[in-house]
């Protein structure tokens, strides 16, 4: 079988199932793989260890396997063989949602770690058992596929329109050329208005009624969609402008995760255009809140190391040979540009992150310590109430 075809069928299936696809030949060598998902270094499977698992386990021809590593992710693979031998898998899926804390902690995945599964996890489809049976059927029909080529006929409409058609676009062309020049202008603008945390201006400049940016001729009978692809635009231009503002990137990462999130489960108009705004003011805040650009230098590592390791126990020589300074001079620059101790700092951070769990997310007390960075949920508990004058029980119904 020719592999150019083999390649075509595969791409066809992965179009279909929106799962990974990997085609290996006898030996283990990829033919082609199309990747949507990329399983990251602490999880099992990480550098396709999952697909090489299961290659090896499969020994029959013509029949479909079901594979699932230790984590819960699933895998279908079927072989073939007709002048050489191939397999075809797909996946990963998951049958049921697991739980990113009890993961987390078995495995002692840091705070990054933990959010980087729990977005992978949002990402991974949940098939029911008829859909995973149905894509187990398309493996089946794989072979059948890719000696068949679908045979297309082409109907070709009316031209008798098509002069007039030309001279209306060639008039068009030049109002679109104007209209393209004024929003990138306006974008320019809006990109600096972010930088500077200006959440006034940015708003005016793009909000959710401006129609220069509804971009209605993109998939005009879909408005949904076309909206949700708009919001996905702005999260990456919103990312890029408070990285200009040297905005520490885990926070980038966690404001952008979350409306990556909102953006996809959000099925109403008004609550995309609600959210089209809300997020122009929460990057606008963020940029406000903790751009560094203020900072020297080495306090500006400094954070950042705080920022990405805030649910650990620090470790000053650590921090120190990161910035290139002695610890001491470190302890007295930070003090002298922030007014806190790195411990008040990253006390702070801890802090900052448990509200925003407990209003946002449905975790118990114990897990949101954990989180965070406390094993004893008890103490976490009196340094919350320390710090905000509130217990995180009290503090979650608003009392």
């Amino acid at each position: 079988m020719k592999q150019s075809r083999l390649i075509t069928t595969a791409m066809k299936l992965q179009q279909i199932t929106n799962l990974n696809i990997y085609v290996l030949d006898q030996y283990k060598d990829f033919i082609y793989y199309h990747e949507i998902l990329m399983i990251p270094d602490f999880m099992p499977g990480y550098g396709q260890s999952d697909i090489l698992d299961l290659h090896n386990i499969m020994n029959q021809n013509g029949r479909v396997y079901s594979y699932i590593n230790e984590w819960g992710l699933h895998y279908f693979g079927f072989r073939f063989k007709k002048q050489d031998e191939y397999t075809v898998i797909i996946g990963p899926y998951l049958v049921t949602t697991p739980n990113v804390y009890s993961l987390s902690r078995d495995y002692n995945l840091s705070s990054i770690r933990g959010e980087d599964l729990r977005g992978l996890i949002d990402e991974i489809y949940v098939l029911t058992t008829d859909q995973a049976n149905s894509f187990a059927s398309m493996l089946r029909l794989f072979e059948t596929m890719s000696e068949n080529e679908s045979d297309q006929a082409t109907i070709v409409a009316d031209k008798s329109r098509e002069a007039e058609y030309n001279r209306q676009t060639n008039t068009n062309l030049d109002e679109e050329a104007e209209l393209v020049e004024l929003r990138y202008i306006i974008e320019k603008d809006f990109m600096y208005a972010v930088e500077q945390g200006n959440k006034t201006e940015a708003l005016n400049l793009i909000n959710s009624g401006n129609l220069l940016f509804s971009f209605s001729e993109r998939f005009p009978n879909q408005p949904i969609r076309r909206m949700k692809n708009n919001l996905i635009v702005m999260n990456t231009m919103l990312r890029i402008a408070a990285r200009n503002s040297n905005v520490p990137t885990i926070l980038i990462h966690r404001i952008s995760e979350k409306y990556a999130l909102q953006i996809e489960n959000s099925s109403k108009l008004a609550t995309l255009n609600q959210l089209h705004d809300n997020m122009i003011a929460a990057y606008c805040d963020l940029v406000s809140e903790s751009a560094l650009r203020h900072y020297s230098k080495t306090i500006q590592i400094a954070i950042e190391h705080i920022q990405t390791y805030y649910d650990q126990q620090l470790n000053m020589v650590e921090i120190a040979k990161a910035c290139n300074t002695h610890p001491s001079h470190l302890s007295r620059s930070f003090k002298k540009e922030t007014n806190m101790t790195i411990t008040a700092y990253q006390q702070m951070l801890r802090m900052n992150r448990a509200k925003y769990l407990l209003e946002t997310e449905p975790l118990t007390i114990e897990e949101i310590a954990w989180i965070v960075g406390y094993e004893d949920s008890s103490y976490f508990a009196r340094v919350f109430k320390k710090e905000t004058g509130s217990t995180p029980t009290a503090y979650r119904q608003g009392i």
